[in-house]
């Protein structure tokens, strides 16, 4: 799990309770000023990477004393969210959930979504957020969900050859492009739905209606 230093409240951290198998322990990845968030909330992250410079200094010697591993990282290039992913996938973790992905600047929105699709091949990265759960795609994937629930299919940038099963308003071998034509607001109609997807790579969110 990846905390990012974006929105983030304390019913982001319930999606946690459900998303694994009982009793198995949750590896927590603290983006830098996430981990403010994250001492508010009671919860002791495993570890706190970044380039340390939102983090209170007070969060980080408490969690010092916590013996929780706090990892400076001062490459310029990438931001904390992709340097967390990259630690992840150093430890072989092939799926990631994140929340705070979003919600404080609209450029470090969409620069997470972009490095999102970076990584995506690389292992199964799931988003909470405001309600909704996603997951990039860029194969063809199945989803539980509830019937009545908002499923939105947005390409980054494109995708093809697209089909759905279990959707309101089905899909055959379509194309899907920003700018061009999206998916979003589309419903479920059974407890799964299906997308095949050709080419490309879909943002696949599930919302309650």
């Amino acid at each position: 799990m990846i905390v990012s230093h974006g929105r983030l409240v304390k019913s982001d951290l319930n999606y946690f309770k459900v998303s694994v198998k009982p009793r198995r322990a949750i590896t927590i990845i603290a983006c830098d000023g996430a981990s403010d968030f994250l001492k508010s909330a009671g919860v002791t992250p495993n570890v706190i990477i970044g380039d340390l410079d939102s983090a209170k200094p007070a969060t980080l010697k408490y969690f010092s004393g916590k013996n929780v591993t706090i990892k400076k990282v001062t490459d310029q290039n990438r931001n904390d969210l992709e340097k967390a992913i990259m630690f992840a996938l150093s430890k072989n973790f092939r799926v990631i959930n994140i929340i705070g992905l979003s919600g404080k600047r609209l450029d470090h929105t969409l620069n997470n979504l972009s490095i999102l699709k970076k990584f995506c091949r690389k292992a199964k990265i799931r988003i909470h957020e405001n309600g909704f759960s996603g997951e990039i795609i860029s194969k063809s994937a199945e989803f539980a969900c509830k019937v009545g629930n908002i499923v939105s299919l947005i390409p980054l940038p494109k995708a093809v050859g697209v089909s759905t099963k279990g959707l309101k308003y089905p899909l055959k071998n379509g194309t899907l492009e920003l700018g061009v034509r999206e998916g979003a607001l589309n419903e479920a109609i059974e407890k799964n739905f299906y997308v095949k997807i050709k080419q490309g790579v879909l943002l696949v969110l599930i919302g309650s209606a």
